[in-house]
């Protein structure tokens, strides 16, 4: 049995033969059109957001202003049908081992509606924005889906993925930057047409969301999410596994503020949280171990 044949055994709710390793048994794939940023000379996103890379890596380029005054103006995604869906493919999965899941990650600089609209506006005008402005906010988050829809043929036709990411952080390590309210008007809509568009084709769907998301969590399963990741460990996931059985792919459980989790940690001691997280949530079989990728022992 291969690494992605035993993975997708626990994304479908079947007991593998052994816990999988996200980090070893699938590859995450971000599509080239989604990286429009690293591909422009003047490094500006689909939303016209400056990027700069530096030693960390790509991140928002805070020395000039947010660009979002009317949206139309500044939000342009490239003609799909022009874009060089073969080629591009090809180079990103000429990497890509066969025998792991593939996990495809549509991503705006950090997630799909709410993200690009923090990266247009910066937080403060931005969550300012959805409560002052909320119709222009569903405009906008309209647009955006009605991308993200035309674009999942093309990613299912050109990457055969396993598993397609929805999601965006809306959350810190303590909790959600919005209210439940705010995200049933305004955000879960488009949410449900990215599940019901991934699902139409015949790919799983799963959830990226960071930080203490549990309220949110409940609310994608109910939707039809397949999985939830990085299922951090400050949320509760023993209530979430308890409620949703084997139907709810737990990909995760890692506790990201555990010693364990920093570079240079003791061997035994990440050994010793391995397994915790496998005795603790391994023992219905949709859970795969994935402690996020900064792990090293000394």
């Amino acid at each position: 049995m291969t690494e992605r044949e035993n993975y997708l055994l626990a994304m479908d709710g079947k007991q593998p033969e052994w816990v999988p390793n996200f980090e070893t048994a699938a590859d995450m794939i971000i599509p080239s059109i989604f990286l429009g940023h690293f591909m422009t000379e003047d490094k500006r996103d689909f939303f016209s957001v400056p990027w700069t890379i530096n030693a960390s890596g790509p991140m928002i380029d805070t020395h000039q202003p947010p660009v979002m005054q009317d949206w139309k103006k500044y939000v342009h995604f490239p003609n799909l049908e022009a874009f060089d869906w073969e080629g591009t493919s090809k180079i990103q999965l000429s990497e890509h081992d066969p025998d792991k899941a593939l996990v495809i990650m549509p991503n705006f600089g950090g997630g799909t509606i709410f993200m690009p609209l923090m990266n247009m506006m910066g937080f403060q005008d931005g969550l300012c924005a959805l409560i002052e402005d909320s119709e222009t906010c569903k405009e906008l988050f309209g647009f955006v889906t009605d991308f993200f829809e035309q674009c999942m043929p093309y990613i299912v036709k050109y990457y055969h993925p396993d598993v397609i990411i929805v999601g965006d952080d809306l959350c810190t390590a303590t909790g959600s930057f919005i209210s439940m309210d705010t995200y049933r008007d305004i955000l879960k809509p488009m949410y449900q047409r990215h599940i019901d568009c991934i699902h139409h084709l015949g790919i799983r769907a799963e959830l990226h969301m960071c930080g203490k998301c549990e309220s949110y969590v409940y609310d994608f399963a109910d939707m039809g999410a397949d999985s939830w990741q990085p299922a951090q460990g400050t949320n509760d996931i023993a209530a979430i596994q308890a409620r949703y059985g084997n139907k709810l792919a737990i990909v995760g459980t890692w506790r990201t503020d555990s010693p364990a989790w920093r570079p240079g940690a003791p061997e035994e001691m990440v050994r010793s949280e391995v397994r915790k997280c496998i005795d603790t949530y391994a023992t219905n079989g949709s859970m795969i171990l994935w402690t996020g990728g900064n792990v090293g022992t000394s």
